[in-house]
């Protein structure tokens, strides 16, 4: 008998996108365009324009010096051109002791160019490295130990979140961009040194400007939050502060002023990759045309990011592969519904609360906290189908390949957060011999 193909298909284009508005309810409509308004009611937003104002002359202040002479990233912070630059100091505890001078002594510096903004962090302590308390993590994980975090409002338009913290043993954090959820999966190229001295200790950062957005003008001034937190005292200060029953955020950030930059360039990064692979397995239907002992083949496909704008980016996936991905668990689904699964691939998870609407919480319910609106999943998922007939020997594709995705993400001049992502995904087939 000649092997008959039946189709189990599993295309998903993405088109129409949907018009997602984030004023209110959640609508949808068959629009090329998918966007969130930052005009809603985040936490922080003052109820008035006097209060508004009343934190325009209270809020600390820190000039960025322009960078003239060489910096080293090595965390010495030795070189003159950190000596002459002013220092954000006058830390307070927000825990234990509300409202009191920070117990240890924190100065922030600032310096920039045409290229990068510079950090230059000095933690004393007391105790001096003895007083120190720091463990190695890997990038992005969550650790014990004292730390220093940046949080960076670029647009000054007291919702985003621009997130950059680092420990004494090294170990970096980042979360954005310019959003008022930072999304943690936002991986950007930056440099950070640290060290442990008799003093406490120091970081020194090397920001590039290619890495954030922010507006055109020519004289810009940010808002900042540094918040530190000593572990031996389990103290957290931070420098423009808020009480613990008062509403923060970015509309009680300080100002980072003096910023005088060129203009953001056009970026563009490209991750290529390629991928050889061999399967050498005993055949689970022995005498099956479709199964081999022994197999080889290999991918080619990469990573594309443009800076399409000063605030806008285009990212695109060709070819992707995800072999690096955390394996989802067994489950045992019982139910006539999908199980949903959380979303590990970075392509996907990088910006992804641009899609998200709110979540679903039902008590009697099962399986349905991830739950929402869009769900990328359902992208290169298992193919939806089966062969219907009788066969001696049959081959079902694992997985749906994807041909390629590309997505819009960033703010409009108007002050609104859109993201567009459309993807293709190839038909693929089930192969049976009677």
């Amino acid at each position: 008998m000649l092997p008959r193909l039946q189709s189990a298909r599993s295309t998903l284009r993405l088109s129409p996108l949907w018009l997602l508005l984030g004023l209110g309810p959640a609508l949808a409509l068959p629009l090329p365009l998918l966007a969130q308004a930052d005009g809603g009611m985040p936490s922080s937003t003052p109820a008035a324009g006097a209060e508004a104002g009343d934190h325009a002359a209270r809020a600390p202040r820190v000039q960025a010096a322009q960078r003239t002479a060489p910096v080293s990233i090595d965390a010495e912070l030795g070189e003159a051109a950190w000596q002459a630059a002013p220092a954000a100091t006058d830390f307070r505890q927000q825990e234990p002791h509300e409202g009191e001078p920070a117990a240890q002594r924190t100065e922030i510096r600032f310096l920039y160019d045409d290229e990068a903004l510079y950090i230059g962090a000095r933690m004393y302590d007391s105790l001096g490295a003895a007083g120190i308390r720091s463990r190695l993590a890997r990038r992005d994980q969550e650790v014990e130990g004292d730390n220093i975090m940046f949080v960076l409002d670029t647009f000054h338009d007291h919702t985003g979140r621009t997130m950059f913290r680092v420990t004494p043993a090294g170990a970096k954090f980042d979360a954005g961009q310019a959003a008022a959820n930072a999304d943690p999966s936002w991986d950007p190229v930056w440099q950070a040194a640290t060290r442990v001295d008799s003093l406490g200790w120091t970081a020194e950062l090397r920001i590039p400007l290619s890495q954030l957005r922010f507006p055109r003008d020519s004289t810009q001034t940010w808002g900042l939050q540094v918040w530190r937190y000593v572990e031996r005292l389990n103290e957290i200060s931070m420098w423009s502060f808020w009480r613990r029953n008062e509403p923060g955020g970015p509309s009680r950030f300080g100002h980072l002023e003096g910023l005088h930059l060129a203009g953001k360039r056009r970026g563009l990064e490209l991750l290529p990759y390629l991928v050889a692979r061999g399967d050498f397995l005993q055949p689970r239907q022995p005498g099956s045309p479709f199964e081999k002992p022994h197999e080889y083949g290999a991918r080619l496909g990469g990573d594309l990011k443009v800076l399409l704008t000063s605030t806008i980016t285009l990212d695109a996936t060709f070819n992707p592969d995800f072999g690096q991905v955390e394996v989802d668990p067994a489950v045992v689904n019982l139910s006539a519904f999908e199980t949903f699964f959380p979303e590990r691939r970075p392509f996907f998870v990088e910006g992804s609360g641009l899609f998200g609407f709110g979540g679903f919480n039902c008590y009697f319910c099962s399986n349905v906290q991830s739950l929402s609106l869009f769900y990328s999943r359902r992208i290169g998922r298992l193919p939806q189908g089966f062969v219907t007939s009788p066969a001696k020997y049959a081959h079902s594709p694992e997985s749906t390949t994807i041909l390629g995705a590309a997505k819009v993400t960033g703010r409009t001049a108007g002050g609104y957060q859109i993201g567009v992502l459309d993807a293709l995904t190839s038909a693929e087939q089930a192969e049976a011999v009677d």
